[in-house]
């Protein structure tokens, strides 16, 4: 959540208050994303993505697909907060079109089970 002092920005007017609150929030976006981009290259991860794999048979939990190749599946993440914690109950293997799929649909009720769960 983002929280500023109207005071801070009272002299801007208020197109600028909106323009500096979505600055503020993209800057966040993209410092949780560095993170989490840093965070799939230590090897905790890397040997937790490789158990994923083979605990759930390279097969895409979504649409049942098995692939033979790895870099077709994804570890998606079904709760948005503590990223770190590998708990395999905390993710599923999908396959690329399907984890685009459910980011593009987060959110919606039919899909709820799948993403943006809060633990």
């Amino acid at each position: 959540m983002l929280y500023l002092s109207v005071s801070n920005f009272s002299r801007l007017g208020p197109k600028k208050i909106y323009y500096c609150v979505d600055m503020k929030r993209k800057d966040y976006y993209e410092t949780l994303k560095k993170e989490h981009e840093a965070f799939r290259l230590t090897p905790q991860w890397l040997i937790f993505r490789k158990y994923m794999l083979a605990a759930r048979n390279q097969t895409c939990e979504f649409c049942g697909k098995h692939y033979s190749r790895v870099q077709y599946l994804d570890v998606h993440h079904k709760y948005s907060t503590n990223y770190e914690n590998l708990n395999p109950e905390r993710f599923m293997l999908l396959c690329k079109t399907c984890h685009q799929f459910l980011h593009k649909k987060e959110g919606t009720p039919l899909l709820g089970k799948y993403t943006n769960q809060v633990d």
